[in-house]
């Protein structure tokens, strides 16, 4: 796979290899893939190792390198990720901090596996995360599937859990958002058999069942263990469909937009009983709307309180208002509002995976472009990011040309010849205007500066689906909250 190499002119690097936990039931990287990594000759002003007590027995210490390619221009804030397991190999996740250079501040054990999850830094030192508890729960259900939402304490201690379990065919998935009442917005899967999906004017195709993405608004209460639902939007509950006269939300899809074709697109590869496959999930505290990033649709939807969808983005033909050559985005992920303060505030985010995806060929080689991954085979493109400026009206609602697709300005592109994210990844707005960039499935984040330049490399052994990086005074709580020994700058 194609690896990021430096731009032709740096600064001095300052080179970091850093040794952060994995568990023994992870290959270590061999010496072929150390040569691979994406980092050209350079003058090494620093080189520091930091290692970290085993948390299991036979726990072995995997490198995790950072190379600073032009220092006064790295944004000071602490770096923050979850490491998850891209196998499913129940493999211990763990989440980490360390600060601009690489060195390690603090890390958060946990009891959970899983993969394509990614965890939030809350105040305090508490880490928002989930993960699969119990393997047995989510035997059967789609991609990415969780039955764990758990807030820890400083020290990796479990303070608050809610399980899957406690609700009906219900599942977890991908992503979830901190929000400022102190709620949280989970990404939700819910089973629906194929009599159910029918009467929802939505055809299985032959499947016994469906799952319907959706998301939930979580009161967590600290005091009991508990959490109450206090919103829910589902992807069955807004549809408009064109197959079967005999529903109620038979229409002309064009029409409304406001609602989801569930037959589109006519393929479900490669998930197949996910028709949507959210996989991240945003909040604007002052509009009061949930972002959201589909997968199979190749769009974002920004939804109401309502439920319906109040603008969408990416893929206009999935509204029957364009054709396949109008498409913007290509299984996206992490759409995210840039926060108020950041350089962009208002603006939103969109990690575009440019990933082209056909069904394997039997007993064909994949071509030289093409990486075979079981049913499916994934085209080697470039990936890219976007910073979106929205037709934003009064009343929290969006402008749109009558008979015509929603449209958006490009503020920012970035795109390098040799960056190709093939799933999952992210793009976060850093206070300096700088943007952190994941590429999870090679284990690589970038922090680019807003003319493009690369001014950061992280580069890991393990998926990593979001970094972050947050301010000193986020993480002040730590000092008094672990006795596990927090380095500050």
């Amino acid at each position: 796979m194609s690896k990021i190499r430096s731009p032709k002119s740096h600064a001095p690097i300052i080179s970091v290899s850093v040794y952060f936990l994995a568990s023994s039931e992870r290959s270590a990287i061999n010496s072929e893939q150390m040569t691979t990594l994406p980092l050209i000759t350079r003058m090494p002003l620093v080189l520091a190792l930091v290692a970290f007590a085993c948390a299991n027995a036979g726990d072995s210490l995997e490198p995790i390198e950072v190379n600073i390619h032009q220092p006064d221009r790295v944004d000071p804030g602490f770096l923050f990720w979850h490491q998850s397991d891209e196998l499913q190999q129940d493999v211990e996740n763990i989440s980490v901090l360390v600060d601009s250079t690489g060195k390690l501040v603090h890390t958060w054990p946990t009891n959970l596996t899983g993969g394509g999850t990614p965890a939030y830094l809350l105040d305090g030192g508490r880490v928002l995360r989930t993960g699969i508890l119990d393997r047995r729960n989510v035997a059967g259900g789609p991609i990415a599937s969780t039955d764990a939402i758990q807030v820890v304490d400083a020290h990796g201690n479990v303070i608050w859990q809610f399980l899957a379990t406690q609700l009906e065919n219900t599942l977890f998935h991908h992503d979830m958002e901190p929000m400022r009442n102190g709620h949280f917005l989970v990404t939700t899967y819910k089973r629906l058999s194929a009599g159910e999906a029918r009467a929802l004017g939505w055809d299985a195709d032959g499947r016994d069942e469906v799952w319907a993405d959706g998301v939930m608004e979580l009161a967590p209460n600290f005091e009991t263990g508990g959490g109450e639902i206090v919103w829910e939007w589902s992807f069955a509950d807004h549809l408009i469909q064109d197959r079967f006269p005999d529903a109620p939300n038979y229409g002309v899809i064009a029409e409304h937009p406001e609602r989801i074709d569930p037959h589109f697109p006519e393929s479900y590869a490669p998930l197949d009983t996910v028709r949507q496959h959210i996989n991240s999930v945003d909040y604007n505290a002052d509009l009061d709307q949930v972002l959201l990033s589909s997968f199979i649709y190749d769009e974002i939807w920004i939804v109401g309180r309502s439920g319906e969808i109040l603008f969408r983005y990416g893929n206009p033909a999935a509204y029957d208002m364009g054709i396949a050559n109008d498409r913007v985005f290509l299984k996206q992920h992490d759409a995210n509002w840039i926060d108020e303060g950041l350089p962009g505030a208002g603006n939103i985010l969109v990690h575009n995976n440019n990933t082209i995806i056909r069904p394997r060929r039997p007993a064909q080689p994949s071509a030289e472009n093409m990486r075979d991954i079981g049913e499916i085979e994934v085209e080697e493109t470039r990936s890219n990011v976007y910073e979106l400026t929205l037709p934003s009206l009064d009343g929290g609602t969006y402008r749109r040309r009558e008979n015509s697709a929603y449209e958006a300005e490009t503020a920012w592109y970035w795109e390098h010849p040799d960056y190709f994210a093939d799933f999952q990844g992210g793009a976060r707005r850093l206070p300096n205007g700088n943007t952190l960039i994941s590429d999870t499935t090679d284990y690589h984040v970038v922090e680019v500066a807003s003319d493009g330049e690369i001014v950061a490399e992280y580069k890991g052994t393990t998926p990593v689906f979001k970094a972050y990086k947050y301010p000193a005074a986020h993480i002040s709580a730590l000092t008094d909250a672990t006795d596990q020994g927090l380095l500050t700058p």
